[in-house]
């Protein structure tokens, strides 16, 4: 099993489950910090015994002033201190290391099953925008509550601990319920009010994000038509909305934290209050060990406040889990238990219907039968669901209704990963250099393939005319090239490597009669071995076609 399976459990990616891949690195980053958090509490409380006691002794008389033992608190005193920065350094290293782990094993995780899952590429910039911004946010889980959340449990066990040796367990239960009241129930009821308020403000933030990029997208045409105003006043108020409740949260983060305060406050007048009583009666209580107590509750009030301020994180990533596990489809069957495909194939629709969920329409009732070495022209108007019906032909969208089956088997029981090519409406063009775009169809391709895929799409002295030649950055979703170039170098890209199926939308688009011709005859050549099916408005240049109507 990948690590990154670790972190779902029935098809469900859940907070309790991201400690799990990384189980030794957390650990580290726990250990380190509870050290830390020791050692600087243990620091405090001992510099304030230490200063106490010796003064206490030199008032006493100064026979006893000098038989005082100044070097072994002094010497636990610089070894806390250097503990507590050596702890510190440590802890954030290893906190580091174990977050970019916990994000490796989430992004691979996300994007496996995204890969395997069938989502409409019109909706892959806003998915996009959900993984990385959640993803990101999920690190807070374990890093901003669950590592604190135990750094202060164990903690206040100890407080709470040396308080009945040296005090009594009265005392200790006394002091126990301020502490147990900031440390625990007033951090557990922000955290599930905070569960909700995380929902909301999610949906707000997406609403908010919404209003503002769908108008810039249009922005030209909006300002033409004078109606940028509008969505701008839309914007506002959805922007309003979310800082109204990012204000809502500040106010009262700030209020549970005064409300902790005043419990360690409590705290300590219960310990002063008490204390004082047992001076006489108790010989392990003294005003140095006192005093002592109450410096430990100030340095475990740093450790508290924390987890107040932190209130709202727990809403946060519970929403981002539950957006994420929205948009990610479950592994059903691994491709592994998949059917391998054989040399000889028989492709078969029979009332196949397509479309996207609440698309108004798409591609029905549509029948064909394919085999090895046959060509299938897909034509109709726009919007008929040509795109829609090769989507399910890609393995990327699965059928509304009908039969779509392989060598009389269901069409999903099959391998069919690296078997399908697929050349859709939405390009992937990277910032990359033209060869590095065109070896992502085949790794190993010489420099001879990738300048004879070029020429087969009519871009070769196009390329030979570039200063860099091959070498030339293509530009973020292809902005350094032209729309048809960019589309003819994702289609140079799929000629690398014969597949089973090649799957063209709009091959032919931006060229002449001409260069369709040619281009026609390559793809036929291409595919005598394989199925080739297109979808196209243009004059079909294969008289031996299958051609489908999609009306």
């Amino acid at each position: 099993m990948k690590r990154y399976h670790l972190l779902w459990s029935q098809q469900q990616l859940k907070l309790s489950n991201l400690l799990l891949s990384r189980k030794s690195a957390w650990l580290l980053a726990w250990l380190l910090g509870q050290v830390t958090a020791i050692a600087s509490i243990g620091l405090l409380a001992l510099s304030g015994w230490f200063i106490t006691a010796a003064g206490l002794a030199g008032i006493i008389s100064l026979a006893t002033a000098y038989t005082f033992n100044y070097f072994t608190p002094a010497g636990v005193i610089r070894l806390l201190a250097i503990v507590r920065t050596a702890g510190r350094y440590g802890e954030r290293l290893g906190s580091h290391d174990a977050v970019l782990g916990l994000l490796a094993d989430l992004r691979s995780g996300l994007f496996s099953r995204l890969a395997a899952g069938k989502q409409p590429q019109q909706n892959a910039l806003r998915q996009m925008h959900s993984l990385l911004s959640d993803i990101e946010l999920l690190n807070n889980w374990p890093l901003n509550v669950v590592l604190p959340w135990l750094w202060a449990l164990f903690m206040l066990l100890g407080i709470l601990g040396l308080t009945v040796i040296v005090a009594g367990s009265k005392l200790a239960l006394y002091l126990s319920i301020p502490l147990f009241l900031a440390t625990v129930v007033i951090p557990a009821l922000a955290a599930l009010y905070g569960q909700n308020w995380g929902k909301q403000q999610a949906g707000l933030a997406e609403k908010r994000r919404t209003a503002l990029l769908q108008p810039l997208e249009a922005i030209t045409a909006l300002l033409q038509w004078q109606q940028w105003s509008r969505f701008a006043t839309v914007f506002h108020a959805e922007d309003q909305y979310y800082v109204s409740g990012q204000l809502h949260q500040q106010q009262l983060a700030g209020r549970v934290v005064l409300l902790q305060q005043v419990l360690m406050a409590a705290a300590v007048a219960v310990l002063l209050w008490l204390g004082s009583e047992r001076f006489d009666g108790d010989e392990n209580l003294s005003v140095a060990m006192l005093l002592a107590l109450v410096l430990a509750v100030f340095g475990f009030t740093e450790l508290v406040l924390v987890l107040g301020m932190n209130m709202m994180t727990y809403g946060l990533c519970q929403a981002a889990c539950i957006r994420l596990n929205a948009i990610t489809p479950a592994l059903t069957v691994e491709e592994s238990d998949k059917k391998p495909l054989l040399a000889q194939l028989h492709l078969q629709a029979h009332a196949l219907q397509a479309r996207w969920p609440d698309a108004l329409n798409g591609a029905e009732n549509v029948s064909f039968d394919l085999v090895n070495g046959n060509i299938l022209l897909l034509q109709g108007a726009s919007g008929a669901g040509k795109s829609t019906l090769l989507a399910v032909l890609a393995g990327e969208l699965e059928p509304a209704a009908g039969q779509l089956c392989c060598n009389q088997q269901p069409f999903s029981a099959w391998q069919w990963q690296g078997e399908v090519g697929y050349l859709a409406q939405q390009l992937d063009i990277f910032d990359l250099t033209l060869a590095e775009n065109l070896r992502l169809g085949k790794a190993d391709a010489t420099e001879d393939e990738l300048w004879s895929v070029l020429s087969s799409v009519g871009l070769a002295v196009w390329a030979e005319n570039q200063p860099q030649l091959l070498e030339t950055r293509l530009g973020e979703y292809g902005a350094a090239v032209s729309g048809g170039q960019a589309r003819r170098i994702a289609l140079a890209r799929l000629l690398l490597r014969p597949y089973k199926i090649l799957i063209l939308d709009e091959p032919f688009a931006g060229i002449d009669e001409q260069a369709q011709a040619e281009l026609a005859s390559v793809l036929q050549q291409h595919q005598r071995q394989g199925i080739l099916i297109v979808a196209s408005h243009q004059t079909n240049p294969w008289p031996e076609a299958q051609i489908l109507q999609i009306n």
